[in-house]
């Protein structure tokens, strides 16, 4: 894949990077603040929510990545996207700090399934002599995107609230999750 034909490919995979990338930064700055105010909760359940997330999505991460090299990694991308939208709207619906300590795991195993099969399929788009180039870009591209989110999420929480910011990260997921099966159609992934 050279030039022209690999510009759409690279393209859909930052805009996957975005969308992902989307979800994480409209979520975390505001987090705590969620927590602090939904629930009566404290400042130490914060600090393990998150500590939650990253442990399963560290424990995770290597042998989902395993899984993702012999089944597909869009189809253990999808799996991830489904697990995200659920997680997403579960933040809508949860009425008690417990509940949240469940859906931190498996939110953290959503993250688990779709960063590696995300870093893979980028991966398989590169050659010896642009694969810093692109990581760097595509990488550039998610900070970039989790920036402005963190932004936005104050914005959007403060004039329409927690659940229009799930909400919305849910529509990013699903979106990230149909532009994958299309793009799974059309190219030919290593």
């Amino acid at each position: 894949m050279e030039g022209v034909h690999m510009r759409k490919p690279i393209m859909l995979m930052f805009t996957l990077s975005l969308l992902s990338s989307l979800c994480i930064g409209l979520v975390g700055p505001i987090y705590p603040i969620y927590v602090l105010k939904r629930f009566s909760a404290t400042i130490l359940d914060t600090g393990i929510l998150y500590a939650i997330f990253c442990v399963v999505a560290a424990a995770f991460k290597a042998p989902i990545g395993k899984i993702a090299d012999k089944y597909g990694k869009v189809r253990v991308y999808l799996v991830g996207v489904v697990l995200g939208i659920a997680c997403m709207l579960s933040y809508i619906l949860a009425s008690h700090v417990a509940q949240l300590y469940i859906i931190e795991f498996f939110s953290g195993l959503s993250y688990a399934l779709e960063r590696p099969a995300l870093l893979a399929l980028m991966a398989d788009l590169t050659t010896r002599k642009n694969s810093g180039f692109l990581m760097g870009l595509f990488d550039s591209a998610y900070d970039l995107a989790e920036a402005t989110a963190a932004v936005l999420s104050v914005v959007i929480v403060s004039q329409f609230g927690f659940e229009a910011l799930f909400g919305m990260c849910s529509c990013f997921e699903a979106l990230s999750g149909i532009l994958a099966v299309k793009s799974g159609r059309r190219i030919k992934w290593r």
